[in-house]
């Protein structure tokens, strides 16, 4: 069976980013709603599994990069975690040279955040870095992600349902949406935490043509070519005088 990466074309270990571009590229040509050839629909499905595959590890994560600890100062580990636990909280299991550990992670955690954590017999303190998992990346305590829109849904706008780490979020799209504009969502980012408020959400706006854009585009050229006044300006092509 071919691996995740093979799949995408990427090389063994590319990370979440390359990834999500590999993936995009499939889906611009073999989403069900721009082609309907079965073996481009088997070859969406395959592209967007080992996308989740590759992006996944919600669950768990590597505990990795033990730090020499200074005088006075305690021990420092790396501790991995998802969009989805930095976001809802939960717990990591992992180990590294110390053991083996399942560290309790809160919600609204941002990358740099220490946890103190007993690992064996020794107490250290986990430093949060989080992934980008599934698609959604991390700025401080913004998400960034990826909104895909037809071009009838851009044109017209209205409403669309995305998921999010925050859970399942319904939005208004603005009418004339362009190709690569962001639309933000305040306020549902990581959540409030420490102080600290909570993050906001930005959705990268990916047009795609589907099916039904190029259907409407060629009924809308014909409509526009009968409209035409014929040469000639009058019945069957003759000028007529009064």
């Amino acid at each position: 069976m071919s691996s995740p990466y093979a799949i995408l074309g990427l090389e063994p270990n590319a990370d979440p980013r390359a990834a999500k571009a590999a993936f995009h590229a499939v889906a611009k040509s073999c989403h069900p709603d721009v082609n309907s050839d079965p073996q481009a629909r088997q070859r969406f499905e395959e592209a967007r599994e080992a996308y989740r595959v590759i992006t996944l590890g919600a669950a768990s994560a590597d505990i990795g990069r033990v730090g020499s600890p200074r005088a006075g100062r305690m021990t420092e580990i790396d501790l991995e975690v998802s969009v989805w636990i930095a976001a809802r909280g939960g717990s990591v299991k992992g180990s590294c040279p110390l053991g083996k550990a399942s560290v309790r992670v809160p919600a609204g955690a941002r990358s740099g955040d220490r946890i103190i954590a007993r690992i064996g017999k020794t107490d250290v303190a986990c430093v949060i870095r989080i992934e980008d998992t599934d698609g959604f990346e991390i700025d401080g305590g913004n998400i960034v992600t990826t909104l895909t829109l037809s071009a009838a849904q851009a044109k017209s706008g209205g409403g669309v349902e995305i998921e999010t780490p925050m859970g399942r979020l319904r939005l208004n799209v603005p009418k004339d949406t362009q190709d690569g504009d962001r639309l933000l969502v305040a306020g549902r980012g990581l959540p409030a935490t420490n102080g600290r408020p909570a993050g906001d959400l930005y959705l990268d706006v990916e047009i795609i043509e589907t099916m039904t854009d190029r259907a409407v585009a060629a009924l809308d050229k014909i409509l526009a070519k009968a409209r035409r006044p014929r040469a000639g300006g009058g019945l069957f092509g003759q000028d007529q005088v009064a």
